[in-house]
């Protein structure tokens, strides 16, 4: 399905056409809302892993690249047939070798990796997919006085409007500002387009004259689970019961959107936590500051039915243990190498938060 904002180019991987596909992802990302330095890093990433995939694609058979408006980003997406694509150089421990002729090629793809700011790669009978995403550059909050919230005797829960989202980024700093909150807080504009674009979702607590009493936004991260932030609650009596009211509308609003379930790593101190199973915890050390630990809480939106585990038997025992205490009804099947011919190399992806010192690592 094309979009309004999608672009697509089918091209043969040939080394020839590399000045069409540059200038096409030049174009695009410009086009699509991002700065000239961005739009040059996408460009620089496209150059390089056309130039590969050339090299390793079948010779008969057409490339498909497209580009899609994400509203905070543009997304990239090479569709393609090959006997191999070492994904190595995506990793980020890789660095560049040039021992051999291979190492020299896949530099390439080590440069690409590090122009952008996510990506994914997937496998099928129709070939392989390399999907990257490259961020625009939004202005960190300003010292504008965020709005005064006295507390609310009446109050509604609904979606904000634009500059309504603004003015929740400005209170999250306010009150929360010397807690530990997610990267996306400090950039007023970037949560705007998210919400807008419908990656993310948000609800706010607000009285007839626009005064906001609280919020909690969300995102999806999978296509059966959803992170959700807060319930973030301003100056409002221990008493309100807003939080819950907030989680309430977060929870009737991913009721029937097939979503099986909802995990938190940044709770706030209002969250009702009989609300949510606890997962565990992690300390942060924030620049300049001491050691923070924040637990992580979840919940379950549909019945769990179990599955089977693979699993080294090395982890089998912290993996029975934690199943037992989160009652997940979990199969654990041992397995080691045994000879068999396995890649040489596992890639993650690493999501940097340097503002908390916290790097999420997920497996590709």
């Amino acid at each position: 399905m094309v979009r309004k904002w999608d672009v697509s180019l089918r091209v043969r991987p040939e080394v020839s056409l590399l000045p069409l596909v540059v200038g096409c992802a030049e174009k695009a990302a410009l086009a699509f809302g991002l700065d000239e330095p961005e739009a040059l890093a996408i460009t620089l990433a496209t150059e390089e892993i056309f130039t590969y995939v050339a090299r390793a694609a079948a010779p008969d058979k057409e490339m498909e690249i497209s580009f899609r408006r994400g509203g905070y980003y543009v997304e990239e997406q090479f569709a393609f047939e090959a006997e191999g694509f070492n994904m190595k150089a995506f990793n980020l421990t890789v660095a560049a070798s040039v021992n051999g002729e291979q190492d020299f090629e896949e530099t390439g793809l080590l440069i690409a990796s590090r122009m952008v700011d996510r990506f994914k790669f997937s496998q099928s009978d129709e070939g392989l997919r390399l999907t990257l995403a490259k961020e625009k550059a939004y202005p960190e909050i300003s010292e504008i006085r965020a709005p005064e919230v006295p507390p609310l005797r009446d109050y509604a829960i609904r979606s904000p409007e634009v500059e309504e989202v603004k003015a929740f980024v400005h209170l999250v700093n306010r009150f929360y500002g010397n807690a530990v909150i997610p990267a996306v807080f400090r950039y007023p504009g970037k949560l705007v387009d998210m919400v807008v674009s419908e990656d993310w979702a948000a609800k706010v607590a607000a009285d007839r004259e626009g005064r906001m009493g609280g919020g909690v936004v969300w995102k999806r991260v999978s296509e059966e689970t959803v992170e959700w932030f807060g319930p973030y609650v301003f100056n409002q009596p221990e008493d309100s019961r807003m939080s819950e009211a907030l989680v309430d509308s977060c929870l009737e609003a991913l009721a029937r959107s097939g979503v099986e379930s909802l995990i938190t790593r940044f709770p706030t101190p209002e969250l009702p936590k009989d609300y949510f199973e606890r997962l565990g915890s992690v300390t942060l050390r924030p620049k300049d500051g001491q050691g923070v630990e924040l637990e992580a809480y979840f919940r379950h939106l549909g019945e769990d039915l179990g599955c089977g585990v693979w699993s080294h038997p090395l982890l089998e025992p912290f993996l029975s243990e934690e199943y037992r205490r989160l009652f997940f009804a979990r199969e654990i099947h041992p397995v080691k190498e045994e000879g068999e011919t396995q890649s040489s190399f596992s890639v993650l992806s690493a999501d940097f938060d340097r503002s908390i010192g916290s790097v999420t690592l997920r497996p590709i």
